[in-house]
């Protein structure tokens, strides 16, 4: 790790793979982090995060190589769209692919990225050599997202007006003192989460409520494919995670961690996830 300077107080920064700055035509010009190597791993981060913030303890270990950046309306992504589709943030990732000139990858999706990972592999199933799947479900419709629905969409319209810009750190503030890394990082982290726009928190979940993968499940038949089920997780329950690892058929690895486990427990988190990367290489 490596000081960045003072914002009210030295400021711990991860060391993290260098940033390119990549032209997608007809979409803008994007940042994101890549590393050459014989075996790319797409890394497709959550909801509200940055790909920073979800893997910045993954994207040292990944000596195969890496392509990662930010969704839109999140952190240093494309500019925010009127309404925030999974299918338009795949499209994104494979035109980020191209402009790398990269082939294929072994797509590693956690939470928000499991949906945008399952409709990549769906429709370009010539770019994906394997699929991780983490915290995340082939559909999201429990009792407590069947509630959130229409509070959320309830709260839009203030949510436009850029109310509600602290709810990641909300979401995370218990996070904080879980883990000494997570603590030390934590005005880094800061800054990263305050970057996503309300709106898009709250379009990104309502595009979530509309997303249902189960009858496309057959057209991954031939995708090799793991799921890592975080065992303890409030936010996506783990009978619909194991759920969608039973419909996958994928290989499963299971921690005992809640929905925060990349920062409350980064040990156990990049272990499963580099075995889950190690089973659908081999």
């Amino acid at each position: 790790m490596r000081p960045l300077g003072r914002i009210g107080a030295s400021v711990i920064e991860p060391d993290l793979p260098p940033v390119r700055v990549v032209d997608l035509p007809g979409r803008g010009r994007v940042t994101a982090r890549v590393v050459e190597g014989p075996a790319p791993v797409l890394l497709l981060h959550g909801w509200t995060l940055t790909a920073d913030v979800n893997f910045c303890h993954l994207m040292p270990r990944l000596s195969g190589g890496l392509v990662a950046m930010d969704h839109r309306g999140h952190g240093r992504g494309l500019r925010r769209p009127e309404r925030f589709s999974i299918q338009d943030s795949a499209d994104d990732h494979v035109a980020l692919l191209d402009a790398l000139g990269i082939e294929s990858v072994i797509v590693v999706g956690y939470s928000l990225g499991g949906p945008i990972g399952l409709d990549l592999a769906r429709r370009y199933p010539d770019r994906v050599a394997g699929l991780v799947l983490q915290s995340t479900a082939l559909r999201f419709d429990s009792i407590v997202d069947k509630l959130t629905k229409p509070l959320l969409k309830a709260v839009r319209p203030l949510a436009a007006l850029g109310l509600g810009r602290t709810a990641p750190l909300r979401f995370l503030g218990d996070t904080r003192d879980r883990s000494t890394q997570t603590k030390m990082l934590w005005p880094w982290l800061r800054r990263e989460l305050v970057q996503c726009h309300p709106l898009t928190i709250v379009d990104v979940m309502l595009a979530e409520y509309e997303f249902d993968f189960r009858p496309h499940v057959a057209a991954l038949a031939d995708v090799p494919t793991a799921v890592v089920v975080t065992a303890k997780d409030s936010a996506v329950p783990p009978r619909d995670q194991r759920d969608m690892a039973d419909r996958l058929g994928a290989d499963v690895i299971t921690i005992e961690e809640d929905h925060d486990v990349f920062l409350a427990a980064p040990q156990a988190y990049v272990s499963a996830s580099l075995e889950a990367i190690a089973r659908v290489t081999t």
